[in-house]
């Protein structure tokens, strides 16, 4: 398949941009061992020197200054980054420097030079497999935090938005007791309340082990904890699209409560700290379905089936915070929140199917003779080992005795 097919959208430290054009020269550092009174020398290969990439950026638009402004803050903060290059994918990378020129004859128009060197261990060209969740993770978190601040900076209720902030919180804190947190609320600092947010999220995924064995569990576990915490979305009336009014017909209560015990905090103004924390969740469960999928093509525990429930049960939240969002904002406004959210479910989607694609097709077997799982493996593939997976692509009820014509779901050799 051509690069042109699987470009990714080019980035760094999450900060998007549009390439024109790349370059990327690599150089080998050699060692030159020549001799008095003999042609020629010997040359020591001293391995790859650390790649220098050049990328042309272009903003174009009457919004352009503030995706500009974006990337050069990225540039210009220290060490290195994550650079997400169109081809090659993701690599850390250090920025060296940067030259933005303007034309009078081309207004709301810059091409960026970017000059940048690899900063870690070699990632060899075209060795990308997985689809870019964390990057694709922080793009989403850098729009949803748009939305938010935009609609903080045009709340009619400053107040109900002060409170509906700590209410949307407090299912997280209580899950997650002794986090540290910034302190600042939703509407003197939304940047800060959102960062902690999203550390509580992290905080609750850090709580699972997501170590050897299956991390089907630990997934589980995150899964329904998150759910209990969050306030979930409840639809009345015509909904949708109140944008900073306050008269939508949307309210949130938390799981598990009764609703007509509990009367509904309506309005824009509830549903915007809601609607934030609902996307932090989505996004978080989707980064523990990555680490999950990573795990699985290194050693595989998961049937297709379970593989398929992890992605699916990510992309469920990520388009329950999507469908939030359309319901909470105009649609103008909800998109810089809902594109970004379709790209992290997409990532995961394929993450899932490359696993799967990964491994041989399944195919039926007839048991011949009485046998076990683990005699079983023997003979159809000459290691005992995989007995394991027999067993899981199964579901044996008693699995040391195998019965002869017992039809069973195997991996092709």
């Amino acid at each position: 398949m051509a690069w042109k097919d699987t470009l990714l959208p080019a980035s760094f430290r999450g900060a998007p941009f549009e390439v024109l054009r790349t370059r990327d020269h690599g150089e080998k550092a050699v060692a030159l061992h020549e001799y008095p009174y003999r042609d020629g020398g010997e040359v020591e290969d001293l391995a790859r020197k650390a790649r220098r990439i050049s990328i042309t950026a272009v903003f174009w638009g009457p919004g352009y200054e503030q995706a500009l402004e974006k990337l050069i803050k990225a540039l210009g903060e220290r060490g290195a980054g994550e650079l997400v290059h169109p081809v090659f994918g993701p690599l850390k990378a250090q920025a060296v420097s940067w030259d933005i020129p303007h034309e009078g004859e081309r207004p709301d128009y810059a091409e960026v030079a970017l000059e940048f060197v690899e900063a870690g261990a070699d990632t060899p060209f075209f060795a990308r497999t997985w689809p870019m969740v964390g990057a694709k993770a922080d793009t989403a978190r850098a729009g949803t935090l748009g939305v938010l601040e935009h609609a903080v900076a045009n709340s009619k209720n400053p107040g109900a938005l002060v409170r509906s902030g700590l209410r949307s919180l407090a299912g997280l804190q209580a899950q997650l007791s002794g986090q540290l947190l910034s302190g600042y609320d939703i509407l003197s600092s939304p940047a800060a309340w959102a960062a902690d947010a999203a550390s509580l999220v992290r905080g609750l995924a850090d709580l699972r082990s997501f170590g050897a064995g299956s991390l089907l569990p630990d997934f589980n576990g995150l899964l329904a904890s998150l759910t209990a915490a969050i306030l979930l979305p409840s639809f009345s009336g015509s909904g949708g699209g109140s944008g900073g009014t306050g008269t939508g017909g949307v309210f949130w209560t938390a799981p598990g409560t009764d609703e007509a015990a509990t009367p509904p905090v309506q309005g824009a103004e509830l549903d915007t700290a809601a609607a934030h924390v609902l996307a932090e969740a989505a996004v978080g469960l989707a980064e523990a379905a990555q680490t999950v999928l990573e795990a699985e093509a290194q050693t595989p525990t998961l049937s297709p089936v379970e593989i398929e429930t992890v992605a699916g049960n990510s992309r469920e939240l990520i388009q329950t915070s999507i469908d939030t969002y359309r319901a909470v904002y105009p649609v103008e406004q909800a998109h810089a929140a809902t594109e970004p959210l379709k790209d992290v479910a997409l990532a995961v989607q394929q993450s899932a199917a490359a696993v799967i694609a990964a491994r041989p097709p399944l195919v039926a077997h007839t048991v011949a003779a009485r046998s076990c799982p683990r005699l079983l493996a023997h003979r159809l593939y000459g290691d005992h080992t995989r007995a394991l997976e027999i067993q899981r692509l199964n579901a044996l009820r008693d699995p040391n005795f195998l019965t002869p014509g017992q039809e069973l779901t195997v991996y092709a050799k």
